[in-house]
């Protein structure tokens, strides 16, 4: 394959196959690596260079059996079915790639090209026209897309690939609208059936589509919708009666509809069935695709459209689309058989037809339901639409739940049923108000079915298990989201307002559902019966299925039991959500009740009497501890708090998990809880959990129950830790400590992370308690160590060591003392963690850096250099090595406070800056990087600028102009600070490395308003440091060739910008500093001057000048005490990097740089009065009168004359 760099015009299409086929190759022999990564760079080239020809060659290549086979009749490979869909499947793709890239500029005014390595880059100056498909071949591209899906024809490569004219204009591309009729009742050819059942390849187009529409509607395209429904539903009706005469009507297409030419084919009536039904789902495929990704839009135009869309189309799709694919299911052999394996083709289609109609009618209710409900004409096909929903749920959802369906969830009815279920419960969720109307069947739904899985008795009370089937969790949840939804609704319904009727119908179906549903449904029974279940389901994994006490298989291979595995429980407790975790969704069920109303009136009264039930609890606790066993079960019967439930046979554990599940409610309802009048969490703690901590932790390990209540005990202290008085004699913090320290069965890997996660939370309370904190760090540090290295899982050793960092942190806060023991103690392990720190384990390197950050900030600068030898080439290895350039941040974050923290310049510090010209390249980093180099030149000085001058202008090079204002700013702090230590050098630096140019550069565009300037106050930096610049050479000026004499910009307009940025050069603490340093530039300006040109600009507009001098003189005090260095203010979007340690010796630093300012050290009275003074005698008498009398205006003059009176007293 050629050097793309080469190629100035798209090669032939065979060229592009042949790169298409080395990505898609699976035949011997395959391509190497290095053909691979050539022909990927060689596809971008094309694009890059040539998107409007290399896009219509793409969808050239989708007719695969024609001209693509054509192509490769040339080569060596056989033209087969199998290539031509694998060929199909490589152009979709590129083709996917090339038109996100290319339909339309979102670089908000720069162009992010691709180059020859696939690398990007920003361009500037680029003709964006060029580089994005022209409105020729978008339609073309949108046509064909559509004709792909809806008829599985394509126009030919001699149809859309038109050659240039003589005179270069291309020849317009077209694709005729479709016409269904012609399709109908047209025989398909070979083609076209390949194309239309290729299923890669058909997803893909939709996907595609669905792209396009989202970028083009509804400005363009606006026939897609339109076809797309009409494909999906039209041969539902039309399909058996064209196919019954596909023979005679095979000769009577439109001509204006382009096919792919090939010899017709004669067809069964059945088979053309089976054709349009392909037609009809690929279109209804493309639709739901479509219709996602418009509900994805937020903005105003975007919803008025999808609220148009839905108002015209919702009634075709349901009583074309999705009434008969729901029936159709019931009358194949998905209903007749019940969940038969063996499905016939007829059965396949209609269920997948379902599945895809369903979420194409979920996406339209959904993103305009409150427009759908608005429209009186629309009232009628909702109700008709949910009333079809909740029929055919009440049918099926009771056989779904009966069955296991792990062996039939192949089928599709279960896929089905959750789309429907998912679809009410998101319109509850996000129409709750304009639902409410439609909310009570469903409710009653849904709430009976939950009943039934979790098999309520007659008491009301879950039976034995507390496991869930797989193959129902899904439906659960689901129930549980919108029980959930229903008590968070502000509004059920408005009894004053009458629902919308049809011009002369019957009102609508939603006037029978009671006003106030939560009333009327959620008695105080059914609360109090529904939380009891909701509790069983909190936490169903402390002892696994297989245990002996619970029956069911072991659900899930990602699901981790305690009594199996104590670390992976708890990891996978950390990372449960509501989406698809039963346990999540009953307890995000169990906080809407309690925050509604109703449940502050009912739940809350009666949640507080079994938390005050101390009998019941301090019996639970010595169960655990092993200190009491019953054999008489109705003695614990009795103290059960949330009732019997039939079938338990151990009822020490039941006891046990019982109160496990009440606490985790207390921690979850805390804020409630915190604001109830009865109940007190400091109170309770002292009185209850505090004792029974303390009991359960004083007991030899038991090995008959997991130290259930422990470890919940544990988590309640995290939950409510602001609550905590850690001077109790119980003593909070100790307990916790004493977990990590005695680690055995009873405080096994679950109970200590539970335990770590606890300290963290307490920490912030010892802020004021030094000597407490400093008594737990001893005996913590080693512990947490043993804890990390018994932990299996990184996420876990990254919480323990995260420990670690913040006991250091908060000593440093508080004030406390860490002795060189336990110094050593943390320090000498990391070294160990981080060689072996490889493959998962490679995130514990972060935790290495973050904890040798908190060492060196407490030991301070006197101490921190003994952390070099350990910390430096870590830091190194941090930047050099490909694997770890996820620590960039936290290896810079490092280096920074041991700049910070350095008295001198280090050698072996400052060879890390040689890694700055590569991390210059990354725009991430240039906060911290510039606040590092700052220090440099701080810290280095002239031994710093010597050895690292080139490195320093490599980084400036690729960071000024090509970063946000944001990143400028910070820029600036680093050229602030090099040229007021190094005026002379550090102009010559910026000068010899192109950087002062681009300074011009952009005040250039600036002075002509170039939309591509950069705004004014980068400007102002700019100019700040070109000031700065020229005070130290003004002759630089004029002698190093910076303005070019076929510019209109020049010294004129340099100086004009000095004097119309001033107010804005104002802004800031460091307002009065920019201010005074330009007007000295400009009073340089004034003879006697090196800068001869300067002088004679100066001299000729003076009066804006003076002005200038005159602000100065009123606002800087004399002795420039009310001068402020430049600073960047922390913005609150983005992270701070300062960090505390070395703040003195960084102070002091810096205020001995500004006391050599030239700015702060000036005293600009005296300095303009030498300059006026002098004027006389350079310019002459004559020409000194003329200037005061003629050029200067005389208020100008009496006001300046004024404030220099009023200065000298």
């Amino acid at each position: 394959m050629m050097d793309p760099s080469s190629i100035t015009t798209l090669p032939p299409p065979s060229q592009i196959q042949s790169a298409l086929h080395c990505l898609t190759a699976t035949s011997n022999p395959i391509p190497s690596p290095a053909t691979i990564q050539q022909a990927q760079q060689a596809l971008l080239h094309w694009e890059s260079q040539h998107p409007n020809e290399y896009v219509v060659c793409l969808l050239s290549f989708l007719l695969g059996s024609t001209a693509a086979v054509q192509d490769r009749h040339h080569g060596n490979e056989p033209p087969t079915e199998e290539n031509d869909s694998t060929l199909r499947l490589a152009a979709i793709l590129a083709l996917k790639a090339a038109v996100l890239r290319r339909w339309k500029d979102r670089g908000r005014g720069k162009l992010v090209r691709h180059d020859d390595h696939g690398k990007g880059a920003t361009t500037h100056n680029v003709d964006t026209e060029s580089r994005f498909l022209c409105d020729d071949v978008k339609h073309v591209t949108r046509q064909c897309l559509l004709r792909l899906i809806v008829s599985g024809s394509i126009p030919t490569r001699e149809e859309l690939y038109r050659d240039r004219g003589g005179n270069g204009a291309q020849q317009s591309l077209a694709v005729e609208t479709l016409n269904f009729h012609n399709i109908i009742h047209g025989t398909l050819s070979h083609g076209q059936v390949q194309l239309l059942q290729d299923r890669g390849l058909q997803t893909n187009a939709a996907a595609l589509l669905s792209q396009i529409g989202r970028m083009d509607l509804p400005l363009h395209f606006q026939e897609l919708i339109p076809t797309l429904v009409e494909g999906g539903v039209k041969f539902y009706q039309e399909a058996i009666v064209s196919a019954a005469s596909t023979a005679s009507a095979g000769a009577h297409g439109d001509p204006t509809v382009t096919m792919i030419h090939s010899p017709p084919t004669t067809t069964s009536p059945t088979t053309m069935k089976m054709l349009y039904r392909t037609i009809q789902y690929n279109s209804m495929n493309a639709l739901e695709a479509v219709l996602e990704e418009m509900s994805k839009r937020r903005l105003l135009m975007d919803k008025k459209y999808r609220d148009g869309i839905a108002v015209r189309y919702l009634g075709t799709l349901v009583r074309f689309g999705l009434v008969p694919a729901l029936e159709g299911v019931g009358d194949t052999d998905y209903g007749n058989n019940q969940f038969h394996n063996n499905r016939t083709e007829d059965g396949v289609f209609m269920m997948q037809y379902a599945i895809v109609t369903s979420r194409a009618v979920s996406h339209l209710m959904t993103s305009s339901f409150s427009k759908l409900v608005e429209d009186p004409s629309m009232v009628s096909t909702v109700d008709y639409t949910l009333e079809l929903i909740h029929a055919f749920l009440s049918h099926w959802l009771p056989t779904l739940l009966r069955r296991d369906l792990s062996a039939t969830s192949h089928d599709g009815m279960g896929e089905l049923a959750t789309i429907q279920c998912t679809f009410i419960m998101e319109l509850q969720k996000n129409h709750s108000v304009v639902f409410g109307r439609y909310v009570d069947p469903f409710l009653r739904l849904f709430y009976h079915s939950f009943l039934g899985i979790v098999e309520e008795n007659e008491s009301g009370a879950l039976s034995c298990s507390r496991h869930i089937s797989q193959s129902l969790k899904g439906f659960v949840t689901i129930f549980l989201a919108f029980l959930a939804y229903v008590p968070s609704s502000s509004c059920l319904g408005d009894e004053s307002k009458e629902p919308p009727r049809e011009e002369n119908g019957d009102p609508s179906m939603h006037t029978t559902a009671p006003t106030n549903v939560w009333d009327n449904f959620f008695t105080p029974s059914l609360l109090q019966s529904l939380v009891r279940n909701l509790f069983f389901l909190f936490s169903s994994h402390i002892y696994s299925p297989n245990s002996g006490t619970l029956e069911h298989e072991k659900n899930d291979d990602d699901e981790y039991y305690w009594d199996e595995n104590p670390e992976g429980f708890y990891q996978w407790e950390m990372l449960r959500s509501s989406e698809d975790d039963v346990g999540c969704a009953a307890q995000n069920l169990f906080l809407a009740l309690m925050e509604c109303p109703r449940g502050k009136e009912v739940l809350l009264p009666w949640f507080v009497d079994l938390l005050t039930n101390v009998t019941g609890q301090e019996m639970a606790m010595r169960v655990e501890a092993g200190l009491e066993f019953s054999s008489n079960v109705e003695t614990l019967m009795a103290f059960m708090p949330l009732g019997c439930r039939k079938g338990c046979e151990e009822w020490e554990r039941e006891m046990i998990l019982q109160w496990d599940v009440i606490y985790t409610g207390a921690g979850l309802a805390g804020g409630m809880l915190e604001s109830c009048p009865g109940f007190d969490f400091r109170s309770w703690f002292d009185a209850v959990l505090g004792p029974g901590f303390a009991l359960l932790l004083g007991c030899e390990s038991n090995g008959n129950f997991l130290p259930v209540i422990q470890r919940r005990i544990i988590w309640l202290l995290s939950c409510n830790a602001h609550q905590l008085d850690l001077t109790s004699p119980y003593n909070p913090l100790g307990m916790l400590v004493s977990i990590l320290i005695k680690h055995d069965n009873q405080n096994d890997v679950c109970v200590r992370l539970t335990a770590i996660q606890a300290i963290e939370a307490l920490l912030p309370q010892c802020e004021e308690m030094p000597a407490l904190l400093q008594s737990i760090v001893e005996p913590t540090i080693p512990a947490v160590y043993r804890l990390t290295n018994d932990c299996t899982e990184v996420e876990n050793r990254t919480t323990c060591l995260d420990l670690i960092s913040s006991l250091i942190t908060y000593v440093i806060v508080s004030g406390g003392t860490l002795h060189s023991d336990i110094l050593n103690t943390i320090a000498t392990p990391l070294s160990s963690i981080w060689d072996n720190a490889v493959d998962q384990n490679l995130l514990l390197k972060r935790n290495v850096l973050a904890i040798l950050s908190c060492i060196a900030s407490y030991v301070g600068p006197d101490q921190a250099v003994v952390l070099y030898p350990m910390a430096l080439p870590m830091i190194d290895n941090s930047f050099q090595c490909e694997v770890n350039v996820f620590l960039v941040e936290d290896a810079m974050r490092l280096w920074f406070v041991f700049l910070r923290l350095s008295k001198a310049y280090d050698t072996h510090i400052g060879k890390l800056f040689l890694h700055a010209a590569k991390l210059s390249k990354d725009l991430e980093h240039v906060v911290i990087l510039m606040k590092i180099t700052e220090h440099y030149i701080i810290l280095g000085g002239d031994d710093f600028l010597k050895e690292y001058g080139t490195t320093l202008q490599t980084v400036l090079v690729n960071l000024i102009g090509e970063v946000s204002p944001r990143g400028e700013a910070y820029i600036a702090l680093v050229t602030e600070t090099l040229l007021r230590k190094f005026p002379v050098e550090g102009g010559l630096l910026l000068l010899h490395c192109g950087v002062l140019k681009k300074f011009l550069d952009a005040c250039s565009l600036n002075w002509s308003e170039s939309k591509e300037s950069e705004p004014d106050r980068v400007i102002v930096l700019y100019l700040t440091a070109m000031a700065r610049i020229f005070i130290a050479s003004p002759e630089m000026l004029e002698s190093a060739g910076l303005f070019s004499s076929e510019s209109a910009f020049g010294i004129n307009e340099l100086i004009y910008l000095y004097t119309s940025k001033f107010r804005i050069a104002g802004n800031g603490p460091h307002g009065l500093l920019f201010q005074k340093l330009w007007a000295m530039l400009l009073l340089s300006f004034y003879p006697p001057s090196k800068a001869v040109t300067c002088s004679s600009v100066v001299l000729t507009g003076p009066n804006e000048i003076f002005k200038m001098f005159t602000y100065v003189l009123q606002n800087v005090n004399s002795d420039g005490c009310n001068l402020l260095s430049y600073e960047v203010s922390c913005d609150d979007e983005e992270e701070s990097y300062e960090v505390d340690a070395g703040a003195e010796i960084n102070e002091a630093m810096r205020q001995h740089v500004a006391t050599k300012d030239i700015v702060i050290s000036t005293n600009f009275l005296e300095y303009l009065s030498l300059k006026l003074a002098g004027l006389p005698d350079v310019l002459g008498q004559d020409a000194y009168q003329n200037f005061l009398n003629h050029i200067m205006d005389p208020d100008v003059v009496r006001q300046m004359n004024e404030v220099m009176n009023q200065s000298k007293i």
